[in-house]
């Protein structure tokens, strides 16, 4: 057993019987974690360490310093609380830490034990376990979304009532026209009252503007620096590429994620050419899969070269019109509407970013993906964009086939590469 088994075991093993216990050992763990990365960075991009310890010290803000966290869905727009310097508290964020640890399988069997469906996506059954067992604090308030993920619909009621917490539901239509845009204004000029009179301070227009204008700046960098990208070879790995999706969702707005961005964006564009294949990807990554984390680290063979989970909400906002802005990214978010939405947006980034091949990662317990898959792999592949579908899960170990899905995965570079020569 590996010195991170053994971390995740008795982090797992405490919160049955002393939660507070396990919250502080979990938290030294990621302090831990933080300075290795600090010190251990041997062809680490500076972007990849700055988007390290954004995401790692929010976590570790979340477990030691309560107070001021509030929870949220994935697709939340938290420019609201970074405005009031409240700290948002991901389901997903946490859930992924905890199986990076190893901790997840306790926290998976809590939930089932606790009549939680083991069809629910994965990320929201640990998040719920850990929550049973005491390990996770109680937030002040939650909010969530119904954009895309059906298990939001079902968790945060659960967790709300679990916590004894207010939550508001911010609701997202299936249209995506202008009505559509000034509804969901209309909700969250609703979620700001809402916030309001949780925190009893009343927002300040004046730097929500200022979170909202950094939000926009930071997927403007994102957006030129994967067209910039086209053709580079810029390092990373898997683990990189799902805590992007942390600062381009709950981080967004923070002065934190519009650093990374322009750091980001400056290493695009002095990026030496590639010599690999340039990979979209559709979803989140199995990074926790040994065999296939190594297919993929820091190799001038394959690059992650843009993920739907960090580009669906690059829109045109105008911060001046906060309220609208946020509306805008999320109706027209590319996960919002029919699949179609997403294949479309998805043949246009890999035109953008020169993608070579594709990979629809089928994660478990994920309906709207998995539901998709067939048809993006059918639209990739008459674009002329060879598709890849990897079942997996992202979170939960037991999922088991890691020997299998890097022999895909290998079979499937290998296949690209034959058509190069």
């Amino acid at each position: 057993m590996t010195l991170i088994e053994r971390f995740g075991q008795r982090v797992s093993d405490l919160a049955a019987d002393r939660p507070d216990a396990a919250r502080r050992l979990l938290t030294t763990g990621f302090r831990a974690n933080g300075v290795k990365n600090a010190v251990a960075h041997r062809g680490v991009s500076l972007s990849d360490r700055m988007l390290f310890r954004l995401v790692n010290d929010t976590m570790i803000g979340c477990l030691a310093r309560p107070e001021q966290d509030v929870m949220v869905s994935l697709f939340t727009p938290c420019e609201l609380l970074l405005s009031q310097g409240l700290r948002p508290y991901s389901c997903e964020g946490m859930s992924s830490y905890l199986s990076g640890s190893m901790a997840e399988q306790g926290f998976l069997h809590r939930a089932e034990d606790e009549g939680i469906s083991p069809t629910l996506c994965s990320y929201h059954r640990t998040f719920l376990g850990a929550a049973q067992t005491g390990l996770l604090p109680r937030p002040r308030f939650i909010l969530s979304t119904t954009l895309y993920c059906d298990g939001n619909l079902r968790t945060f009621p659960y967790l709300a009532e679990w916590y004894d917490v207010p939550h508001f539901v911010l609701d997202v239509p299936y249209d995506t026209d202008e009505a559509a845009v000034q509804y969901v204004a209309g909700e969250l000029r609703r979620m700001a009252e809402f916030v309001t009179a949780q925190t009893g301070v009343p927002v300040d227009e004046a730097r929500l503007r200022e979170a909202v204008g950094r939000s926009t700046r930071t997927l403007r960098d994102l957006d030129a620096a994967m067209t910039a990208r086209r053709g580079r070879y810029l390092p990373s790995d898997l683990t990189s590429e799902l805590m992007r999706t942390a600062a381009l969702h709950f981080l967004l707005g923070s002065q934190g994620a519009m650093d990374y961005a322009a750091q980001f964006r400056r290493e695009a564009e002095s990026a030496p050419p590639a010599k690999g294949q340039q990979l979209l990807w559709i979803h989140t990554t199995p990074y926790w899969v040994p065999p296939l984390r190594a297919l993929f680290d820091r190799t001038e063979r394959v690059q992650i070269a843009a993920c739907d989970m960090s580009y669906e909400g690059i829109v045109e906002m105008d911060p001046d019109k906060p309220y609208e802005a946020m509306a805008r990214r999320l109706v027209l978010s590319s996960f919002n509407g029919p699949t179609q939405r997403r294949i479309d947006r998805a043949l246009e980034v890999a035109r953008q970013v020169g993608a070579t091949g594709a990979v629809w990662s089928c994660h478990w317990g994920c309906k709207h993906t998995l539901g998709g898959a067939r048809l993006g792999k059918d639209a990739f592949e008459a674009a002329g964009l060879p598709t890849l579908l990897l079942d997996c899960d992202c979170c939960d170990r037991s999922y088991g086939g890691a020997g299998q899905a890097a022999t895909r995965m290998e079979a499937f570079l290998e296949m690209l590469e034959g058509r190069e020569r």
